[in-house]
C-alpha cells in the first residue's frame, strides 16, 4: 500500500494543473502529490483541437513557462463558414466576438501535456504512467484512496508470467481528472447522487493531422464551420487549424443526441473533408495521425456536484466546457487551480470550498452565460443561433429560465432504423485516398495497441438485448464507433477490442445500454504523439 497526501487520477491538463498549482503554492512544506495515468506515456491519451485560451494559465504557469510552451503558431487569420451542401457554403462576414481566437496559441495538446508533466515533475510531483485506476476505496462513506488494475492476465483470466497485482494508494484527498465520460467519475456521480439538473450530453469529435506541401498554407490560419454534413436538427461542426506551415489539423464534432440510426460519424467526417472550402486547406497533403474522443457539451445545467467526501472532480469529467465555443482546456486549468487552492486551505469542508472557488472563475461565468445555447440547438439551427446571440448580447440574462432540451440523454434520442436510409447512407461514401483513409488505416495511424492476450474490456451485458438492438436499430455500434471495434457477422456481434480508441462512444450511445466499458490493462490504447 502507498500513502500520499493527494492522489490525482489522470495526467491531462486538469490533473497536471492541479499538481503544479499545489506544489507551486504550498510553501516550504510541500504535500506529496502522486499522479496516475492509464496511458503508456503522458499525453498518449490526450486529444483536442486545440486553440487554447491562455487565460487558463494564470496562477499556474509562470510567464517564462508560458513562453516555452510547445507552440508553432498563433491565430493570425480566422473565419466562420456555414455549409449548406457539399458544394454550397457561405462565409460569415465577421467572426462573432465570443468565438474570436485571434492571438491564441494553436497547439498539439499531446505535446503541451507532456510539457506540463515536466513542469510538475520539477516541482516534485510523482507521475506514473501505464497504471489504470479501476476502483475508488471508501471507508465510512468517504473516499480514502484508489486501487489500480491488475496487469498480466490472459484472456481466460489466469495470471501470466508477467503478472502484476493491483496496488492500493491511500490519500487524504483524491482528485478525479479522468476526462469526458470517466468510468470512476460517472460511477461516483451515480452512487452519490451528484447529477446535474439535466443529464450530460456528448459529441463525438474525430480528428486527423494532415501534412501539406511547404509553401502552400499559412501557419496560424483557422476556420470553423457549422451545418452540412450534419442534418438541420443535430448540433455539429468542423474546424481546420494550421498548426504550422506544413501541418493542418482537421476535425469534425457531431452531437451524440442524433436521432437517425443509420448515421455514421466517421463517414460524415470524410464528407466534411471533401467540401471545397475544407479541401483547399489540405490539397496535396496526406493524413499522418488520427484520433477520436467525446466532448461533454451539455453545459452549465449538466455539471454535477463536483465533490463528495474525500474526492474532487475537475475538468471534462465535471462537464466543464463552454458549449458555444467548444472550449474547455482553459476551464480545466482553472478547475485544477481551484482544487489546489481548496486543498491547501485545508478547511473542514474542502469540497464546498473547491466548488465556491470554481464558481468564482471566469470559465464558470462563461459557462453560465451560454447555459441555454446547447439545449436551444435541439429545436433546430435557427433557434440555436438565436439563443447564442441573445446569450452573448444580454450576458446570459435572457432567457432567464432553463430552456428544455437534451433532457433524456444521448442514447434515448435514437429512433428505430429506416433500412432504406441505411442503404443510401452506405452508398454515399467518399473514395479512399491519402487524404481520405479508410477507418482501419486511420486507426493504425492513432498508434493504438492492446495486448491481445488479455480479457476483453468491452462486454455485452445481455446477448438477447443485443439481438433486439439489431432488429430495432440495426446494430448502430457498427456505425458510431470511430475505430471499427464492432462488426456484425450474421447473428453474432464481433468485438475487436484491440482497435479501441477509448473514446467511450459505445457506452454513451448504445440504445439498450448494453455495452459495459471496463479498463484494459494500463499502458494499452491509443498512443498519440502530436494530436
Amino acid at each position: 500500500m502507498i500513502e500520499t497526501d493527494v492522489l490525482i487520477v489522470g495526467a491531462g491538463p486538469a490533473g497536471l494543473a492541479t499538481a503544479i498549482a499545489l506544489l507551486r503554492n504550498a510553501g516550504e512544506k510541500k504535500p506529496r502529490v502522486v499522479v496516475l495515468d492509464k496511458g503508456r506515456s503522458v499525453g498518449s491519451h490526450v486529444l483536442s483541437g486545440a486553440i487554447v485560451d491562455p487565460s487558463g494559465f494564470d496562477g499556474i504557469l509562470t510567464p517564462e513557462e508560458v513562453e516555452k510552451l510547445p507552440c508553432e503558431a498563433k491565430v493570425v487569420k480566422e473565419s466562420f463558414r456555414s455549409l449548406f451542401t457539399a458544394k454550397w457554403d457561405m462565409k460569415i462576414p465577421w467572426v462573432p466576438p465570443m468565438m474570436s481566437s485571434k492571438g491564441f496559441p494553436v497547439v498539439s495538446l499531446t505535446k503541451v501535456t507532456a510539457y506540463l508533466a515536466q513542469v510538475a515533475s520539477k516541482l516534485g510531483a510523482e507521475i506514473y504512467t501505464g497504471f489504470a485506476v479501476t476502483e475508488l476505496v471508501e471507508e465510512n462513506g468517504r473516499v480514502v484512496g484508489a486501487r489500480t488494475g491488475e496487469k498480466g492476465l490472459g484472456k481466460d483470466g489466469r495470471r501470466k508470467s508477467n503478472y502484476l497485482p493491483s496496488e492500493e494508494i491511500r490519500a487524504k484527498t483524491v482528485v478525479l481528472a479522468e476526462g469526458g465520460s470517466g468510468i470512476l467519475t460517472e460511477r461516483l456521480i451515480a452512487e452519490k447522487g451528484l447529477q446535474g439538473t439535466r443529464p450530460q450530453t456528448y459529441a463525438l469529435a474525430i480528428k486527423e493531422l494532415i501534412e501539406v506541401p511547404a509553401g502552400t498554407q499559412t501557419a496560424g490560419e483557422v476556420m470553423h464551420t457549422f451545418g452540412w454534413p450534419s442534418d438541420f436538427n443535430t448540433y455539429g461542426g468542423g474546424f481546420v487549424y494550421h498548426v504550422s506551415e506544413t501541418q493542418v489539423m482537421v476535425g469534425y464534432a457531431y452531437a451524440l443526441d442524433y436521432t437517425r440510426a443509420e448515421i455514421d460519424p466517421f463517414r460524415l467526417f470524410r464528407r466534411f473533408k471533401s467540401a471545397p472550402c475544407v479541401e483547399r486547406h489540405i490539397k496535396g497533403g496526406k493524413t499522418v495521425a488520427y484520433g477520436a474522443k467525446v466532448i461533454p457539451e451539455g453545459g452549465f445545467y449538466a455539471v454535477p456536484k463536483p465533490f463528495a467526501p474525500g474526492v474532487l472532480i475537475i475538468g471534462d469529467g465535471a462537464g466543464l466546457l463552454d458549449s458555444l465555443r467548444i472550449k474547455g482546456v482553459h476551464i480545466a486549468f482553472q478547475s485544477g487551480r481551484a482544487a489546489a487552492e481548496a486543498i491547501l486551505a485545508n478547511t473542514d469542508a474542502i469540497g464546498e470550498d473547491y466548488f465556491k472557488r470554481l464558481q468564482a472563475t471566469s470559465g464558470w461565468k462563461e459557462m453560465q452565460r451560454v447555459r441555454n445555447v446547447r439545449a436551444s440547438f435541439s429545436f433546430g439551427m435557427p433557434w440555436g443561433v438565436m439563443a447564442a446571440g441573445l446569450a452573448w448580447m444580454t450576458f446570459g440574462k435572457f432567457p432567464w429560465f432553463r430552456v428544455p432540451g437534451c433532457d433524456e440523454g444521448d442514447a434515448a434520442a435514437l429512433e428505430p432504423l429506416v433500412r432504406e436510409r441505411l442503404a443510401r447512407e452506405a452508398a454515399d461514401d467518399v473514395e479512399a485516398s491519402p487524404l481520405q483513409p479508410d477507418r482501419l488505416t486511420d486507426v493504425f495511424m492513432s498508434g493504438t495497441i492492446h495486448e491481445e492476450d488479455q480479457p476483453c474490456h468491452l462486454k455485452i451485458k445481455d446477448p438477447a438485448a443485443c439481438a433486439a438492438c439489431e432488429k430495432e436499430f440495426g446494430s448502430p455500434c457498427t456505425r458510431f464507433c470511430p475505430a471499427e471495434v464492432y462488426l456484425r457477422e450474421g447473428d453474432h456481434l464481433q468485438i475487436d477490442f484491440s482497435n479501441c480508441l477509448h473514446c467511450k462512444t459505445c457506452r454513451i450511445k448504445c440504445p439498450k445500454g448494453n455495452i459495459d466499458w471496463t479498463f484494459p490493462q494500463g499502458g494499452d490504447g491509443p498512443r498519440y504523439t502530436r494530436m
